[in-house]
This record gives structure tokens, sequence and C-alpha cells, in this order.
């Protein structure tokens, strides 16, 4: 476990009030005037100046209380006013008196009272001040930028222990008060625990009282309440709120993160979902203050200054990004800062464009509102100020029209971004334009049309594209020179994370369950692993809506999703055991040698090493990174290195037909390789890398890979070192789901040399790596192995076995198609154990032997419909058949 701890804080503290702020007569402090405790660091000084003395604290709770009861009372009497003037008229009207009669003033003294009433609401609570200005004030009281939430904690904090009678508030006495906040039961109840396991903890921390009257508070209390400020500082949060109290309170009590990891919660864990309290906030604070823009900002297309002309034309084809941005229509753009800040970078340094390069789903058009937000901030260069930014539809464009009336159009409006002067243009996909070209004879060039007019007219672009389209269509044509590329890569686990966590309320509200931390970060690894279709954050997006919908039908609504949910979705989805192990499945692990041996006979080295990396992969003690466990098996012909491998495929992939199989004596020239990954610049994948994307749980299996050629090789270097492969359209295919073992007779001599000399396994091993296989690999290809699995010569006594696990195999075959029973005597047993024995070629004349000798004779008694259900067939010495 990885604890986290706060920074060391020096805080001073009044030494005649003791931090207080008043003296015995609860009046201030005379040496201090109130500024009791203060804190210098590397941005300046700090100040606490709120009075935490059981007066103090009851005095804020009665005058809460006397302003809460002060409203209510002049509601009642506006109330009261209003309703007997209204009465009044009633009364009137009914009697079909004139209105005039009725004294108007209770109408007034209602309003007036009404008015009251609203101001005394609107005054009810008290001046918050943003974090980041508190350092400005005369005075830079901490409290100015905490929330009335956060600040209640505070009090009740100090109520709690002198409820209690303990000597000082501490950093528990915090606790206790935050785990009576529903915010912070919901932060825990994400964490998959009891919100009253929480509060056990903080009293078991307390332990007894001491039995005085007037806790104090010390610097180490002190100093938590400085820490928020600062977390809440570093966040860039707008205020101080009790999220951070939390995070720097856990910070401070070891002992607490020991219990709350044995619970299944790590620091990086309570960090993530404070993250993901404080986004939702930030999103609260960051529509607020776009409302508040949007009062100011134009909304016509029109810039401040009155200056800029209308675009009708553009208008039609266009989706105006800063107005969605005005009014709170985009969502929250989290993990892209560095890209956003790159892009607003490269036109600050001059660059008339930026080409933004990813794939379908990587979020490229999330940094483009990024950007558009930032915008109506105007936390930008000059040169993007006072803009709006408009994404131009090219499928609207091109549509119905030919490409040279579509050239027309595109210059008409980029006419009217030239005359407007305070446009910024967004092209997605600006490959199109591009393909919109080829549209034969006497076509316009569209893309020729944009470059000379933007560079003309210094028109900002942000346009994007794929790595795919981007080498095809965009490289080389007139476009390229126009942009600075900006490569977006696909978001690691973390970011991806944080963006469900934005996103996720929507979900939770249209199927009505609701994501533990767990599950959501389950569901954003799950993706990266296994759903290498799309990439992240939209694969996980995606995932985590088909877990919402999978387990409220069957659990229904109102279910707490856990990270085993998630899981039980993506094993249905890409049968990878990616759930918790099972009673069963254990079992079947713990006894994978005994199954494996009942199709292999003997190779007990092979079958122990190959079994013990099986539990270690699925106990989840590998990487991650690399392929399950990457195998060479060397060995002699037909000692059973293919059967091993088919068996591995049936044990622990459920079937032989989860075996990819490439014969590598098909790969021995340098472009052979393309046959593997594809042709680059081609449309299509290769053989290898469609067949482990298609099915990326599977076993590979490379047979006579010492034939293969040595560039080939070198691909499967990097399969077993990075655990992917890229194929030849840019696609990363994912191997860390494939066990890899690779057959080879290379050493087959020396191996039979040393067997026959009584060597033991671990001198042939040792002797095949250093000397034997380096003939065919190098040094740096076989250590990437994790075994090299030496397979012996067959025995007679093997090839008994052998026989016996053949004639069982052709005995099931018969009794399921023709229910009868094949027996073999041992004497015929014997007799065919000698014809299929040879040492320079294992197992495989055993094969023809029972084949000659066995499989014909009993096809033609069954031919001529001698055997009948219930039959048994004796096979005996001589070849002679019986049958009963």
């Amino acid at each position: 476990m990885s604890s986290e701890q706060n920074p060391q804080l020096t805080i001073g503290l009044c030494r005649t009030c003791n931090g207080v702020g008043v003296d015995v007569k609860q009046k201030r402090c005379a040496v201090c005037k109130g500024i009791a405790v203060g804190l210098s660091d590397d941005k300046g000084s700090l100040a606490w100046t709120r009075v935490l003395t059981p007066e103090g604290v009851a005095l804020r709770s009665a005058m809460s209380y006397l302003k809460a009861l002060r409203l209510a009372a002049v509601i009642i009497a506006s109330a009261g006013f209003l309703g007997w003037y209204a009465w009044l008229l009633y009364t009137v009207t009914s009697q079909q008196q004139p209105i005039s009669t009725v004294n108007g003033v209770w109408f007034w003294i209602g309003a007036l009272f009404l008015a009251y009433a609203i101001s005394l609401a609107m005054r009810q609570g008290r001046l918050v001040y943003k974090v980041s200005e508190v350092r400005v004030q005369k005075i830079p009281d901490i409290a100015l930028a905490m929330t009335d939430e956060l600040l209640g904690v505070i009090d009740r904090a100090y109520r709690i222990a002198a409820e209690r009678k303990d000597a000082e508030v501490l950093p528990a006495h915090f606790l206790l008060a935050l785990a009576k906040l529903s915010a912070v039961q919901s932060m825990f109840v994400r964490l998959s625990v009891h919100p009253d396991a929480i509060t056990k903890l903080a009293e078991q921390l307390l332990g007894s009282a001491a039995g005085v009257a007037r806790p104090v508070v010390g610097q180490e209390t002190f100093a938590l309440l400085f820490h928020a400020f600062r977390e809440a500082e570093q966040a860039h949060q707008l205020q101080v709120r009790s999220s951070d109290l939390l995070l720097v309170t856990v910070r401070a009590l070891a002992a607490l993160q020991e219990q709350l990891y044995s619970l299944g919660v790590s620091m990086e864990k309570l960090n993530n979902v404070v993250a993901w309290v404080r986004n939702h906030a930030q999103l609260k604070d960051q529509l607020h203050i776009f409302r508040q823009i949007a009062r100011t900002r134009p909304t016509s297309g029109i810039d401040r200054a009155m200056t800029a002309i209308a675009t009708p034309l553009l208008n039609q084809f266009s989706e105006d990004i800063t107005l969605a941005a005005q009014f709170g229509h985009l969502g929250a753009i989290v993990g892209r800062d560095r890209e956003i800040d790159q892009v607003v970078q490269l036109f600050e340094g001059g660059a008339p464009g930026a080409l933004l390069i990813g794939d379908a789903g990587v979020g490229k058009m999330a940094i483009v509102e990024g950007v558009a937000q930032r915008m109506v901030l105007e936390e930008v260069p000059a040169v993007l100020k006072d803009k709006r930014l408009v994404s131009l539809s090219i499928s609207s464009l091109l549509s119905g029209v030919s490409p040279s009336e579509a050239g027309e159009r595109l210059l008409a409006m980029l006419f009217e971004v030239q005359r407007s002067g305070n446009i910024v243009l967004s092209i997605p996909d600006i490959h199109t334009l591009v393909a919109a070209q080829e549209g034969g004879e006497g076509a316009l060039n569209v893309a020729g049309v944009l470059k000379e007019v933007i560079e003309r007219s210094g028109i900002p672009v942000i346009a994007t594209t794929s790595p795919e389209h981007f080498r095809r269509l965009v490289r080389g044509s007139v476009l390229e020179g126009m942009f600075s590329p900006v490569t977006i890569a696909p978001m690691e686990v973390s970011q991806t994370i944080h963006v469900l966590e934005t996103k996720v309320g929507i979900v939770e509200y249209e199927q009505g369950v609701f994501f533990s931390y767990d599950a959501l970060e389950a569901v954003a690894d799950f993706a990266r692993k296994h759903l290498q279709d799309s990439p992240m954050p939209e694969s996980a997006i995606s995932l985590m809506k088909e877990v919402a919908v999978a387990v409220k039908n069957k659990k229904g609504a109102n279910t707490l999703i856990s990270a085993e949910d998630a899981a039980e979705v993506v094993a249905k989805k890409t049968n990878i055991p990616v759930t918790a192990i099972k009673e069963e499945e254990g079992d079947k692990l713990l006894r994978l040698e005994e199954m494996m041996h009942k199709r292999l006979i003997g190779q007990d080295e092979a079958v122990t090493a190959v079994a013990n990396a099986l539990r270690r992969a699925r106990a989840k003690l590998t990487s991650g990174k690399r392929p399950i466990a990457n195998f060479l098996f060397v060995g002699p012909t037909g000692v059973g290195k293919t059967e091993l491998a088919k068996t591995i495929a049936e044990v622990y992939f459920g079937g032989e037909d989860k075996m990819v199989r490439f014969d590598m004596s098909e790969y021995q020239t340098p472009d052979s390789i393309y046959r593997l990954i594809g042709q680059p610049d081609t449309q299509g994948s290769g053989l290898l890398t469609e067949a482990v994307r298609s099915q990326p749980f599977s076993l590979l299996l490379l047979d006579e890979l010492e034939k293969a050629d040595k560039q080939v090789l070198n691909l499967f270097l990097q399969v077993m070192d990075d655990g992917r492969l890229t194929d030849s359209v840019g696609r990363v295919v994912d191997f860390t789901n494939v066990i890899l073992i690779a057959t080879s007779n290379a050493g087959s001599q020396y191996i039979q040399d040393q067997v026959r000399a009584g060597a033991a396994y671990e001198t042939i091993q040792e002797g095949l790596l250093t000397k034997e296989l380096r003939n065919y690999f190098t040094p740096e290809f076989v250590n990437r192995f994790d075994g090299v699995i030496v397979f012996h010569p067959m025995t007679e006594e093997t090839i008994r076995h052998v026989a016996r696990l053949m004639i069982g195999s052709l005995a099931k075959k018969i009794e399921e198609q023709y229910g009868a029973t094949l027996t073999v005597t041992d004497g015929a047993l014997e007799e065919l154990a000698v014809a299929g024995f040879d040492p320079q070629f294992g197992a495989r004349p055993m094969r023809r032997a029972i084949q000659e000798h066995v499989e014909n004779a009993i096809a033609k008694i069954l031919l001529e419909q001698k055997v009948g259900r219930g039959s048994t067939i004796t096979y005996d010495v001589g070849g002679v058949v019986m049958v009963e």
C-alpha cells in the first residue's frame, strides 16, 4: 500500500489568544486583531480569522437560526397582508360593490413585505470570494473562499469535540463531521464503502474522551484548513469545498489510509472520486459563468465593436460552436488541456492553421470545442479574441452538387468569412475536400480554392483528419502546407476515467442505475485491453452505456454497478475470462497438469511449465503488457509439441478452434512479412493481424519457426516485447490475451544424443540456449520467450501410452456414431506399439499403424453391417476382429 501525506506547513498562531482570535471575554484579541492564525508560502500570505470557540460556534448557529426565522416571519406577514387584500376583493366582488371601496393599503403593505423577503433571501448567504481572489485581499482569510457547507462542517467538528469533551479538535473530528454530509456519503458509496463504516473508523481513531469542556484547535488541525485551500487552489477551483477537506484529512491520517485500503479504497481511488465530484462542481460553475458571459456577448454573429458582417450563406452550412459554448450546450472537456494549449499556441505563434490528426473516437472535436470555450472565456491570444468559431459541414457543402458547384459554394462562403473578419473556421474531415476534386474533367479544385483564399486572407482554420486519410489524401496535396499538424493520441486509462465521470450522470439518469468508481475504472481498463476496434475514450463510453443497459435488464433499476458487473459484460462480449475466478474455474486451474496429461503422455517438464504460466496469467500476476505467455517448444518431430498446443487451446481457451496456426515454412522471404501484417498504403489487414484482431483470446501457434525469414522473426520479437502490432492500415492489434507458442525442430539431433547419453533435462536445456539454438535465432530473440521447453524423444513405454490414447479416441468415435464398443487386447496393443515405434519420427508412425491395421479392418465390418448398437468389437493379435 502506498500512502500519501500532506506537505509540511509551518503555521503561525497568536501566542496571546493561542489562535482563537478573541480573549476570555470574547472580545477581539488586542495583539493579533483577530488574525490569529497565519501561513506564508511561496505564493504569499494566508490567514484564518474565524473564531472557533464554543461561544463563536453557538453565536453563528443562533444567527443562522434567527436569519431563517426572520425570513420566515417576513414571508408569513407578506402572505397575510396579500391574503387579506385578496379576501376583501373577493367579498366586494361577491356583493357586487365597486372595487374602489377596498382599501389598497393592504396590498402595498403586503408588497413591501414581499420585496423585503426577497431582499433578505438574496442577502441570506454571505459573499463568497473566488479562491484566486483571496490572496489579493487586505486580509487574505481563506474562509472567504469556503462554501457555507464547508464552514458548517468545521463548526460541526468543533461541536462534536465539545460534546465528546475531547481536549483538542483533531482531523478525526473533521472526518466525523464530513461523514454526515450526503455528498461525502455518496462518494464512499461510489467507492463501495458504507458511510457508517467511515463513522466507525473516525470514532475508533478518536478513542476515549479526556473530559475537557472547552476543546482547543491545534496547529495540526489549522494546517488542514490551509491544506484544503491550497488543494482547491492547485485544482483551479472557484471555491474550497468539503471534498477538499476530506482529501487532506485522509492524507493526514495514515492509520485511516490503512483501514480504507483494507476496504478496497486506495488513495488513487479516493483522489479520482474527489476529481469526479470536482468535475461536476466545475460543470455547474462553468455553466453559470457562460450564462453570465452570454448576457454581454453578441449572439447574432456580430462582434462587440459592431464591425463584423453577417454571414447568411455560411450559416446554412455550418454551426457556431462559440454560440453553443455561450449557452452551456457543450460538455466538459477533460484530459485534453495539453492539446488545446498546443492549438492555441500555434495561432499565437502566427501559424495559419492547425490540423488535428487522430482516429475517429479519440476526441478531435472535443479539442475544437475546448478552444471555443476558451474563446468565450477570452483565455486566448488576441488573434482569437472576440471571434466566432464556426464548424463547416463538409457533407452539407458537397451534398447534391458537383465538385465544381461545391467549389463555388465554398468560394462564396469564404468570401463571407473574409469580409466578416471575426471568424475562426473549423473544418472536420478536411480530407473529403481532396476526395471531392476527383470529379472528372472540368471539376473545380475545391482544396485549391480553400488554400488560395485562406492564405490570402489569413483566416484561422482548425481542421481534423484521421492518420489513414492524412497519409492517403492530405499528405502531398495542396492542403498539407496550410497546417501545422497536431497528433491526437488515444487517451490513457486515467484520462478516460475522468471523461467517463463527466458523462456517467446522463447514462445513470437514462437507465436508472448507478456506477461505482471501481466499475468506471474497470470499464476504462477493459476498453483499453479488449476493445481495440475503436480508440479511447469512445470505446469506453460505448462500453459504459452497454454495461448500464445490461445490468438494468438483469438486476433492475436503482442498482449499484460493480466492477464484476462490467467484467461479466466484457466476458460475454469478447469471450475473454476477465471476471473474478469462480470456485469451479479455480479448481480447473489447479488441475491443469492432470487435464493436459489426458491428451499428452510424458513431457512432464513441458506440461508443468505451461500450467504454471497459465495460472499466473489467470491470477493477474503478469504485467498485462505482453502476451499471456511466450513459449518455444523444441524437440524432434512427433514428440507432442503441436499436441500440447492443441491441448492448451482446448483446456484454457475452450476448444481447438481457438488456435490460430501458421506454418512458418511459408514465410521464408523478407516480403512475406506483408502477408502477415498487410501491404503498406493499401486497404485490408494481414493474415496474422486480422486473425488476432477478430479472435483476440486465442492460442497463436507458429510451426517450424526456424524456417521463417529474419525480418519475420523481428516482427514476432515486437509482439513478445510489447504485446501489440500495427497493421498496414495503422490499426494497433492487441496480443496481450494471446498465448504464443512457437515450435521448432532446431537442435533435435543434439537432444536425442544427450538423452541417449543420460543427460539431465537442465543440462540439455542449457546446451540448447547457449549453443544449438544460436545457429537459428539471435540470443535477443530467444530471451523474449518465457520458457524454452525441451521435448524428449519417444520411448517404447511412452509409445504404448500413446497407442492407448489413440485407441481410446477411436473407440469414442465408434461409440458415438454406431453405439458399439471397441476393445483392443493387450497382445494386439503390444503389436501396435512395436509397429508404430520409430525414435526418429516419434508418435507419427503410430497414427499410421493404427490407421492401417485397426481402422481399415473395422471399416470393413462396419460396411458389411455386422455391427449393431450394443455390439462389442474386439481387435486381437494378428489383426483378428471379432464382433459379439
